[in-house]
């Protein structure tokens, strides 16, 4: 009996064959919105149930959770620190058995086994309970981000990319948004039952995230290959366009070679110091927001309030980027220009001699500029791995990365710094121009990159058979990097 990989390197050898691709642009932009309707919305409500469930502990820790549960000094810290931990550690091996099974299996699994994580967590009494919860937490969502964003480039062409995953990191922003808003009603059930405020607010939200992993696995689809609501002549279309977008680069089928190629390929470590680097300035923001806003003198209450605008600006923003970012189909200038941006909005934040207003606009404007630089990243590096197994172990990599830096991000804002956190705002600004420089660097890479590829290209073939060149992926010389 055939295993499902084999059957799929069969789809993925009958589709080699050499075909006319003739491009229908009328057909192509009713596909693609169909493809958006059944795709793009389900994907952005688990991406946003997972983000809502990963920063509720900013809120809890302004309803009190390091009283109740009689944390001291950096212990509170240590519990943010503790769920990226368990994300890198499960973030390849996540990947791994999405690539070797599907994802209408194993996202609702992963997803309904954090929602348990997250209920639960309700019922922990003290700092080694909720060390446990969170870097248990941490362990089943990793699959999710990494997981969606190769997702999205199985049914979507390298130019398509950046808005799709900005609409789904839209989920982010909203849940920032949303979390203040959220966790606002139900921590005025504080003494109901004899439960907590911090407690409601676990117990709630993670009963919203089993319920939507159950309805998930009957709605999720697979590839475009596998997938049932599409026509037959639509699901033509929809492979031969991807092919015909990466050319010869193309490849579909399992094989552990690309799973070596994305291990040794060092521009893949250089996208993993960028983002990792990135993500220290982006994940200190997301997670104290509130704690910054009640730092500016606002209550606990409006901190709560007052931390939605700036994940709101930050939505805003990213759809906005990726938008234009698609349209001229380049990268790094706007990742660039985003850095600019939210470098004038920590300086806004650290300077004394301004009051709130400014303060707080600074804090929107970090929004603004952070969350453009980490979607756009992403999507830069997609855009740059040709191979399926490849780009699904590379992206997972990157991400590990990416949460090896929320787990640093998570001691960069201490309670002694109170109330102007100087020193946060000072080392985040420090991480982000650091990987502005960084960015630069990638750009010159691919740029020389494509030049020697037009300039020579059969020097990338020299010395290797048909069957080599075949699974060359983005080194062949007819694929050119996105700049």
């Amino acid at each position: 009996m055939e295993t499902d990989n084999e059957k799929y390197q069969k789809d993925e050898e009958h589709n080699n064959k050499e075909e006319t691709f003739v491009e229908n642009k009328e057909f192509e932009k009713k596909l693609l919105r169909k493809i958006d309707l059944r795709v793009m919305p389900l994907l952005t409500l688990l991406y946003l149930l997972s983000f809502l469930d990963r920063v509720n502990i900013g809120n809890a820790k302004l309803a009190h959770i390091e009283e109740d549960l009689g944390l001291v000094g950096t212990q509170f810290n240590w519990s943010l620190s503790i769920f990226f931990i368990g994300y890198i550690l499960f973030d390849v091996p996540s990947n791994f058995m999405l690539i070797k099974t599907n994802p209408t299996l194993w996202i609702p699994f992963i997803m309904l086994a954090w929602g348990l994580i997250m209920t639960l967590m309700a019922f922990v009494k003290n700092f080694s309970g909720l060390m446990s919860a969170r870097f248990f937490l941490g362990a089943f969502e990793s699959g999710l981000f990494p997981g969606a964003i190769y997702y999205i480039t199985t049914w979507y062409k390298r130019s398509e990319t950046n808005s799709r995953i900005a609409i789904l990191f839209i989920g982010n922003s909203f849940a920032g948004s949303f979390s203040g808003l959220l966790a606002y009603n139900i921590v005025r059930l504080d003494g109901t039952l004899r439960l907590k405020g911090w407690q409601w607010l676990f117990f709630i939200e993670g009963l919203i995230t089993v319920a939507v992993s159950i309805f998930s696995y009957f709605l999720l689809s697979d590839y475009p290959e596998k997938t049932k609501w599409l026509s037959d002549e639509e699901r033509k279309y929809a492979i031969s366009r991807l092919k015909y977008d990466a050319g010869k680069a193309h490849t579909t089928h399992f094989d552990k070679k690309q799973i070596y190629a994305a291990l040794t390929d060092w521009k893949v470590y250089l996208a993993m110091l960028h983002l990792g680097v990135s993500c220290i300035t982006f994940f200190s923001f997301a997670l104290f927001i509130p704690t910054i806003v009640n730092g500016m003198g606002f209550d606990f209450i409006k901190s709560q309030l007052l931390s939605v605008p700036p994940f709101f600006c930050a939505g805003i923003a990213t759809v906005i980027v990726a938008i234009l970012s698609d349209r001229k189909r380049i990268r790094s200038p706007f990742i660039i220009i985003c850095s600019l941006i939210a470098i004038i909005g920590y300086i806004l934040l650290i300077v004394p001699s301004i009051g709130i207003p400014g303060k707080y606009a600074g804090a929107c404007i970090v929004g603004s500029g952070l969350s453009p630089i980490i979607i756009t990243s992403i999507t830069w590096l997609t855009n740059n791995i040709a191979g399926h197994a490849k780009r699904a172990i590379a992206t997972a990599m990157v991400m590990m990365f990416a949460n090896l830096g929320g787990a640093l991000a998570s001691q960069v804002y201490r309670q002694k710094d109170f109330p102007h956190y100087t020193y946060g705002h000072s080392m985040s600004l420090g991480f982000l121009i650091a990987a502005t420089c960084i960015t630069i660097i990638q750009y010159f890479v691919f740029k020389t990159l494509n030049k020697k590829k037009k300039e020579n290209p059969q020097s990338f073939l020299e010395g290797k058979t048909e069957e080599e060149i075949k699974n060359m992926g983005d080194l062949h010389p007819d694929f050119i990097y996105s700049l």
